[in-house]
């Protein structure tokens, strides 16, 4: 159920948009979402049905002089930079100027945009991977450089799966306060789904037991080689999914059939005849993303647009406190 309008807009613009899940969420709290950018014609594609009173703008992040206003900057930049190789040229860049730096890392665009906009509010989400990259000093790095720009900064680790997202999904989640707003201190919202909280878990059965196959349903129906079996890559009905990734040859299977057997490390095995990765839309619909976000492009391309996305639940409960506080003032 739709949320009633709140009585004060919060604007917001978004980089590395993808397909629209955290702006989604955000616009089902009540920001009024004014301007996208994404690189991806894909996910644009996706991202334009699904809102399609924004400015988007498909383009290069780089290519990019000059941003709207708005209350809110929302950022899902790619972490390119979590192999060794890549840590070590951006931490030689990080000493040079923006320009060389901003070849390898969308991080310096997300900052560049922070710097020029003044928002009074950022949330910016990324993989988990981030925090520790380069021994922690990737992630210290970017909280130092916001608190540099003006702002108060908060981060947590939070699992959809504990918001009522049917599959465990782990990423890391930074928030932004300008630091003139000075008599508000942003809590990340407590969970609601799962043993001994408020709701149980939001599990396979639930999303995927009733779906019916619409006709351009796919999936990728390659061979299952050595990498895939070096995990257990099957959740079943009454569980949580495992993440929904955006590589389609890693897609968890679906939970119809009999359970992979564990043979020793790293090795899993395939029981039974009914194995299937799940389809792109089944993995949009464990995503939580509304009906119409559908890709261009191949299977391939529908896969991987799905995958990147946020679930849109997180931008919805995120943005929460920013709208209460807001309305408060």
């Amino acid at each position: 159920m739709r949320k009633p309008v709140p009585a004060k807009t919060i604007t917001a613009i978004s980089l590395f948009s993808g397909c629209g899940g955290f702006d989604w969420g955000a616009a089902r709290a009540g920001v009024e979402i004014l301007w996208a950018n994404d690189i991806d014609e894909h996910a644009a594609a996706a991202y334009q049905l699904v809102l399609p009173n924004v400015t988007f703008v498909l383009d290069d992040v780089r290519n990019i002089s000059a941003f709207p206003s708005a209350d809110l900057l929302i950022g899902c930049y790619p972490c390119t930079g979590l192999s060794l190789a890549a840590r070590r040229r951006w931490k030689q860049n990080a000493t040079r100027n923006l320009d060389e730096a901003e070849g390898n890392f969308l991080y310096w665009s997300f900052l560049r945009a922070l710097k020029q906009v003044r928002p009074r509010y950022f949330i910016v989400e990324n993989v988990v991977g981030m925090v520790t990259a380069g021994n922690g000093w990737f992630f210290d790095e970017q909280i130092r450089k916001f608190s540099g720009a003006g702002y108060r900064v908060a981060y947590a680790i939070l699992n959809a799966g504990d918001y009522g997202v049917a599959q465990s999904r782990k990423r890391v989640f930074i928030v932004g306060l300008r630091k003139d707003i000075k008599d508000f201190v942003y809590t990340f919202p407590l969970t609601t789904h799962g043993p001994k909280r408020q709701v149980p878990y939001v599990t396979l059965r639930d999303v995927l037991g009733d779906m019916t196959t619409l006709p351009d349903d796919s999936y990728y129906d390659g061979s299952f080689h050595g990498h895939y079996l070096t995990r257990n890559r099957k959740r079943g009905w009454d569980q949580l999914s495992y993440t929904i990734v955006a590589n389609g040859h890693h897609t968890p299977l679906h939970p119809s059939g009999s359970p992979m057997t564990f043979v020793r490390k790293d090795t899993w095995q395939l029981q039974g005849d009914i194995n299937r990765r799940l389809s792109w839309r089944e993995c949009a619909v464990i995503q939580g993303l509304p009906s119409n976000a559908i890709p261009s492009g191949d299977l391939f391309d529908k896969y991987r647009v799905i995958g990147s996305a946020v679930p849109p639940l997180f931008g919805e409960r995120l943005i929460d406190p920013i709208i209460q506080y807001e309305e408060s003032i």
